[in-house]
């Protein structure tokens, strides 16, 4: 298998502009793990297996509607992409955010086994 690439990214990011949750799970691995930036651990919290990550996939897009990613810049090594990212949204209370945001994440057979999201604090 390759290495990972800006095309590969870029694939990547298709699902989560569209919100569609059935496409980002196609592009994980069954016994993936997903740490998002909030939590009251030092990695945040960390959603394990394809159940619980398509869930909190879809709780992000029913939270943030009209969430949008745009890549920034990407670097790659064997079976590891670190994507940097422009993410705007609406918060629930009407507040809109736009915030730098770092994925790290770890490929194999093509596929996302681990997505290990920071972010920039704003405000």
């Amino acid at each position: 298998m390759k290495s990972p690439d800006e095309a590969y990214v870029k694939k990547f990011l298709i699902p989560w502009n569209a919100h569609d949750v059935d496409g980002a799970m196609a592009l994980m691995t069954d016994d993936c793990v997903w740490e998002i930036t909030r939590g009251s651990a030092p990695y945040g919290t960390r959603f394990e297996g394809a159940q619980a990550v398509r869930g909190a996939i879809g709780d992000a897009f029913r939270t943030l509607p009209d969430i949008h990613y745009e890549l920034v810049r990407s670097s790659f090594g064997p079976g590891l992409a670190v994507v940097e990212l422009l993410v705007s949204a609406t918060f629930p209370d009407g507040k809109l955010a736009k915030f730098h945001a770092c994925d790290v994440m770890d490929i194999r057979d093509g596929k996302v086994s681990a997505k290990r999201s920071y972010r920039k604090v704003v405000g």
